[in-house]
């Protein structure tokens, strides 16, 4: 039997999760690993993470193992009811299970069912969805530049095109007054703040400096965070020298230089929206 991350978290708030309930609003990390090195050996998960709010599950960028991590970090939930698959682009650490995913939920093609979205050169001959799979969902949506998308109670924005080696877009999403964003990955530029403004801020810090221009450096994201100034920031999609330094170490600086409560993401841990909010 495969033994558990010694990261994995089975418990919120001290509490023991209850993973079978529909009501909970919480985010779910499937994994905070990203890079070739962490994915080939799994030193952090590469699930990516489940929102789960307003009765609906929206699963985002779900990496290599991904499926095997929600299995395992939340034992009483049925993969089946995921309603929204949301690809920010298509890098192999944000979408090794994709098509697991969407075999699950349409349970092999007998079930129409689930909402997929993804940039447009996710699909066809040099993307990383099987075409076959897309006729069994409710509905598939290219993401494109100011994108509004709603379902249920939650609204999701996808307000700019990041600058990456590939399509690539993060979301603003509203649920009950409250806002939450994604930054994938993505170079630095001036227009994520205004892009991204939100009470909490999850963005992607998978190195400690700037030599790989694709990415944030830990300098741009204190500048993001000084720039938005949410209640809470939550780092996540962590390299291999982010792991050696301790993402907890690179929290408690950008902490200290901000004034904003950063949070480094663990593998499995449930982060409820009402905690998250209390930090403001």
């Amino acid at each position: 039997m495969k033994k558990l991350p010694k990261n994995t978290k089975m418990v919120c708030n001290g509490k023991k999760v209850n993973n079978g309930r529909r009501d909970v609003d919480e985010i779910v990390f499937l994994g905070t690993g990203g890079a070739r090195y962490v994915i080939a050996k799994q030193l952090r998960a590469t699930g990516g993470m489940l929102f789960r709010f307003g009765g609906k599950n929206v699963l985002v960028d779900p990496g290599p193992e991904s499926l095997y991590r929600i299995l395992t970090y939340l034992p009483k939930f049925n993969p089946e009811k995921i309603d929204v698959i949301i690809l920010s682009h298509k890098h192999i650490d944000h979408s090794g299970d994709i098509n697991v995913y969407l075999d699950v939920i349409t349970k092999g093609g007998n079930n129409k069912h689930g909402i997929l979205l993804a940039p447009s050169d996710a699909f066809g001959e040099d993307g990383v969805i099987h075409r076959y799979l897309l006729q069994f969902l409710d509905e598939t949506i290219i993401i494109k530049e100011n994108l509004d998308f709603r379902q249920g109670d939650l609204q999701f924005h996808f307000p700019i095109r990041h600058e990456h080696r590939v399509e690539t877009y993060g979301f603003r999403f509203l649920y009950r007054e409250h806002t939450i964003s994604y930054i994938t990955d993505t170079k630095y530029f001036p227009e994520l703040i205004p892009a991204y403004r939100a009470d909490i801020v999850i963005m992607n810090l998978i190195k400690l400096g700037a030599s790989d221009i694709d990415h944030l450096s830990i300098d741009d994201c204190a500048e993001i965070i000084a720039g938005i100034k949410p209640k809470v920031a939550i780092i996540t999609h962590f390299g291999m020298t982010m792991i050696r330094t301790g993402p907890w170490n690179v929290a408690r600086q950008l902490k200290e230089r901000t004034g904003v409560v950063v949070l480094a993401a663990e593998d499995g841990k449930h982060y409820a929206l009402d905690k998250l909010l209390s930090y403001g």
